[in-house]
């Protein structure tokens, strides 16, 4: 190869990869843009559990702590919001297809989901793996659940792990609703879910007399606010992290556990003092 062949060549393949590198740059970027110019921000929100997002059945809309954080956002950001609800496994695929442009759906944070999502940090949120059961089980250690058909939701990262470690049957149901009423109709041993989810159901009196959760969490991790791939490293990851911060020093998240009925969690409450120690960053995405 001549010297001109190599230089020509290597010009075009330089004039390739720069092509490639803005476009993925402004990609990043045409999401906030995308959202501003709509004047609508999509958040995708549980609408099957109690005070984290459900159905008002009075006022036909979904409502909870996440859906209050979405709104909080949307003023943030000077737009609308418009909430969408999504069950656990559906929250990858609407941020994949576009349905959404957020999920703030008690998403756990997983080495596969951060492949194949933007995971906003910091985290706004922590829990672990529990088991609610009829009290009449008396289960004691996680090895008892060996050959016992325990339900659970579809896209719970915990199912597998849980599965092959414990020898449990998991049964991965549609939604959280659905696993319960197995649970109380006695098709399932016990119901697998999220220790920050239980402990809201069981301040429910009725409830507390028949299930309890007594083994202690298990894989602890943080509830990330999602947004699709591309979207990483651009202004609205860069927003919504300020938006958390806020959330955090603020004491924000503190008051929504209180307002919905929420045990006050120590990841908030070490995140709260934390922040609060922290200079304000500078915003970046204006």
């Amino acid at each position: 190869m001549s010297l001109v062949t190599w230089m020509r060549s290597s010009c075009w393949i330089l004039t390739a990869m720069l092509a490639l590198w803005f476009n993925a740059a402004a990609a990043t970027d045409d999401l906030l843009a995308e959202i501003q110019a709509r004047g609508t921000l999509r958040v995708g929100v549980k609408a099957d559990v109690p005070s984290w997002g459900e159905l008002d059945k009075t006022s036909g809309e979904i409502v909870g702590l996440e859906p209050d954080l979405a709104r909080n956002l949307a003023e943030r950001l000077g737009v609308d919001l418009k909430l969408v609800p999504v069950l656990s496994a559906e929250r990858v695929s609407a941020l994949e297809t576009r349905q959404v442009d957020v999920v703030i759906a008690t998403l756990n944070v997983t080495p596969e989901r951060l492949t194949q999502l933007t995971l906003v940090s910091p985290y706004y949120y922590e829990s672990g793996a529990g088991l609610l059961a009829r009290r009449s089980e008396g289960f004691k250690h996680w090895s008892e659940l060996r050959n016992r058909r325990i339900c659970s939701r579809r896209g719970s990262f915990y199912n597998r792990p849980i599965a092959v470690e414990y020898g449990a049957d998991i049964v991965a149901l549609y939604s959280a609703e659905i696993a319960l009423a197995a649970l109380r109709d006695g098709r399932c041993d016990g119901f697998l879910g999220d220790t920050a989810v239980f402990a809201v159901m069981l301040r429910n009196r009725d409830l507390a007399k028949r299930y309890e959760m007594t083994l202690p969490a298990l894989y602890p991790t943080g509830w990330a606010v999602a947004l699709p791939r591309d979207a990483r490293g651009g202004r609205l990851e860069s927003a919504i992290s300020e938006a958390i911060i806020h959330w955090h020093r603020s004491g924000l998240l503190g008051r929504l556990e209180e307002q919905w009925g929420i045990p006050r969690s120590e990841f908030s409450r070490r995140m709260e003092a934390e922040w609060r120690e922290t200079p304000d960053p500078e915003p970046e995405h204006r």
